[in-house]
């Protein structure tokens, strides 16, 4: 006999403008982890299903936050990962971007830090600082 429990969530997904409800059925083990996405309703193009898969499955998010500068015409620098990463990394993303230190000036657009936890994702600088 199985103990997995079946729920509906409802969220939006953020993939384009126009926000789409989505209801979700899926099936969580005793553990509370994603079995399996069962269903997708109320996207209304590909991109939400997709969507729904991934936030439930291993969301991912672009982050940002600063660094501290040395040097610069500022005492901090704005920064986001190029692209998303997952979610369960940012605790650990922040704990190593804590301790950088770059040096002015920089662009925007920099690398500031590559292949962030090995993740081929940069984080970059979001500001000119001179």
């Amino acid at each position: 006999m199985s103990t997995n429990a079946i729920e509906t969530l409802q969220f939006n997904c953020t993939t384009c403008p126009s926000e789409c409800l989505l209801t979700v059925e899926v099936e969580r083990s005793a553990d509370g982890a994603v079995v399996e996405v069962r269903s997708v309703i109320g996207n209304s193009c590909p991109r939400g299903d997709k969507f729904a898969h991934q936030e439930l499955t291993c969301p991912m998010r672009v982050l940002t936050t600063t660094v501290a500068v040395s040097g610069g015409d500022e005492a901090l620098l704005p920064v986001r990962t190029a692209d998303a990463i997952p979610l369960a990394l940012h605790a650990q993303a922040m704990d190593l971007i804590r301790g950088l230190v770059v040096n002015a000036p920089i662009r925007m657009g920099d690398v500031v830090l590559p292949n962030l936890l090995d993740t081929n994702i940069n984080l970059v600088a979001s500001m000119d600082i001179e």
